[in-house]
Parts: structure tokens; C-alpha cells; sequence
């Protein structure tokens, strides 16, 4: 089997980071923020009080929603700003299909369910894809054309 093969055969769940790192919809964005620096990410999977995945923040939001609207990051809660109900693919998905999904939405970071329970056990982002197969850079970059 070549390495294009192996590829091919690889599921979200052996390149998703874990754990997810995740925050309430009442968190500030000051506390979210500091989270995505300590831990160097750019997204939080936002969750309800049963660990069920209800939204996702990312920096891009916080610098788009509050630092350019000059509200204050302590108080502007992380439901505010979070997408709703975030596209999210199951652990275990191929790489194809989450690059494919992320392609068509352009989403930069998707959030990693597992299929038994439906909770975050983890997050793939488009570096990590082309990071492990570059050659699904057309399906990632679909519609920025």
C-alpha cells in the first residue's frame, strides 16, 4: 500500500486534536480569549451543562463580533457571539469528508463527535488536513474560487 492509499484510509478520529477544549455560552469573551492563547487554538466548541456540543467560538468571531465593534471582551458572553448549532463531522469520518465539508462551508475548524454518544471528543481543522494529505487542498479550498 503507498502512502496515497494510507491516506485515504485514515479517519478524522487518528487526526483530530484531544481533547476538545471547551467553554460555557455564558463564559466571557475575555475568559475565551485567554483559553484559545493558553492552549495556542483558534476555536473553543461551545457546550451546554451536559457536555452536548451547542456552538463553536472562534478567534475570528471575537476579533469580528467584539474587537471590531469595540465592545468589551468582559462583557459580552461567548453565546453571543458563538455560531449556532456548528456543521461537525463524526470521529469516524475519512479526512475526505471532512475536507469536502469544509471545502463547501468554508470552515476552518470542525468539530469531532463520536458516534456512540454525540459528544466533542475532538477538533480537525483544515492545517491538520493538509498538513497529513495536501493533495485534498482543492476539496478544502473548493469555494474560495
Amino acid at each position: 500500500m503507498d502512502l496515497s492509499e494510507e491516506v485515504e484510509d485514515l479517519l478524522v478520529r487518528d487526526v483530530m486534536s484531544t481533547p476538545p477544549v471547551v467553554i460555557s455560552p455564558v463564559s466571557s469573551i475575555k475568559e475565551a480569549a485567554k483559553t484559545m492563547v493558553d492552549k495556542g487554538i483558534g476555536s473553543l466548541l461551545v457546550v451546554d451543562n451536559r457536555g452536548r456540543l451547542i456552538g463553536i467560538v472562534t478567534k475570528t468571531d471575537i476579533v469580528r463580533e467584539v474587537v471590531a465593534r469595540g465592545m468589551s471582551p468582559s462583557e459580552v458572553k461567548v453565546g453571543d457571539i458563538m455560531t449556532r448549532n456548528p456543521y461537525y463531522v463524526m470521529a469516524d469520518a475519512t479526512l475526505k469528508e471532512a475536507a469536502s465539508l469544509m471545502g463547501s462551508y468554508l470552515i476552518g475548524h470542525l468539530p469531532v463527535l463520536e458516534p456512540e454518544t454525540g459528544k466533542p471528543v475532538g477538533v480537525i481543522s483544515m492545517r491538520d488536513i493538509l498538513k497529513i494529505a495536501p493533495h485534498y487542498i482543492d476539496l478544502v479550498l473548493a469555494l474560495k474560487k
